[in-house]
């Protein structure tokens, strides 16, 4: 049996390839449990760097840049963006991997950068209709912000969506994830002082800074299952193959998402299984649209929802998808 690491931040103790972990919110772990699989199939043990620390490996695996190897041999899963992690966006970094994975199509060449997207443990959700839907629109996300202004950001467009609603339709939304008990995060230097100070002002201070604001939840299903619409907005816009679980977590629900982010996103999933942000001038033109949907229809969205993640389209987000193409990459590499 060849051994190998998975190196990234956080990863301690093989939890990661544990279903059972109380870590694995959301199922996030379904993906590196298959891939720790797939490649025990081939004879290669895979841990995280803590339990093979003293041990001579085949190769690294990372989970985004990390630059505190000394491995022979390193590959890279490329997910998140330079705008959250600085060290993705060097080019330089990049020489230093064997094969990148990556969603980046603007990088993708089939040599070098091997494309995958963020993987996902396909659910199908049922049509169900409104019965079971008691609140109408939400959002689950955390109280962030990018580290540098940019024209892409769309935490900032989080943040006014949120404002739209507790102030013309307070009744259609709740909020949900981190942070909200402080107000909207900003970007930079001030922002991340600004954040402190509130955090420790909110220890004595009990302000309410988003009425719509509903607290955290153990468990994004639990929420979604109940809500007609969600309010799912990447961290950045116009970025080709960027989509991330977001999505995905309104489809296993049944939710319908008003999805804001990549600029391809139809080139992966059918434009009538989401609503697209970019087709409405305001949050108002928005909001009539959803309140005017007819129970029908909402079904409608949420059949050909069923339908594509029981096609083929779906297979490139999935699980099994991720772990052969990481697995099956490495193997041939190396000639294991």
């Amino acid at each position: 049996m060849k051994l190998s690491r998975l190196r990234g931040t956080g990863l301690y103790n093989n939890s990661i390839f544990h279903i059972d972990s109380p870590l694995n919110r959301d199922n996030c772990f379904a993906p590196y449990v298959r891939l720790k699989e797939t490649l025990n199939s081939h004879g290669v043990q895979l841990d995280t760097s803590d339990i093979s620390a003293d041990n001579e490996i085949s190769f690294e695996l990372h989970q985004d840049v990390q630059t505190e190897s000394n491995a022979k041999t390193k590959y890279l899963l490329l997910f998140e963006t330079a705008f959250i992690k600085p060290e993705n966006g060097n080019v330089e970094n990049y020489s230093k991997y064997r094969r990148v994975f990556t969603w980046n199509d603007d990088l993708v060449d089939n040599e070098t950068f091997v494309k995958i997207n963020f993987p996902n443990e396909i659910q199908v959700h049922a049509p169900d209709g409104f019965a079971a839907r008691s609140q109408f629109c939400c959002l689950i996300s955390s109280n962030r912000a990018l580290m540098t202004p940019d024209s892409r950001d769309l935490y900032s467009e989080r943040i006014k969506a949120i404002r739209w609603f507790e102030k013309n339709a307070p009744e259609d939304f709740h909020l949900y994830g981190i942070g909200w008990d402080i107000p909207a995060a900003k970007s930079g230097l001030v922002g991340r002082i600004e954040r402190r100070l509130w955090l420790a002002l909110n220890r004595f201070l009990k302000l309410q800074h988003f009425p719509s604001y509903r607290g955290k939840v153990s468990a994004k299903k639990d929420v979604l299952a109940k809500t007609r619409f969600s309010i799912c907005y990447e961290n950045v816009k116009d970025l080709p193959g960027y989509i991330t679980e977001k999505i995905f977590d309104c489809f296993f629900s049944g939710c319908i998402p008003v999805y804001w982010g990549a600029s391809n996103v139809s080139t992966y999933i059918p434009s009538d299984c989401f609503i697209d942000r970019r087709d409405f001038s305001n949050m108002a033109e928005l909001h009539g649209f959803l309140r005017s949907m007819s129970e029908s229809e909402f079904m409608g969205y949420q059949k050909r929802i069923a339908s594509f993640l029981n096609s083929n389209a779906a297979y490139p987000f999935g699980s099994a998808f991720f772990a052969e193409t990481v697995a099956n990459t490495i193997v041939k590499d190396l000639g294991i």
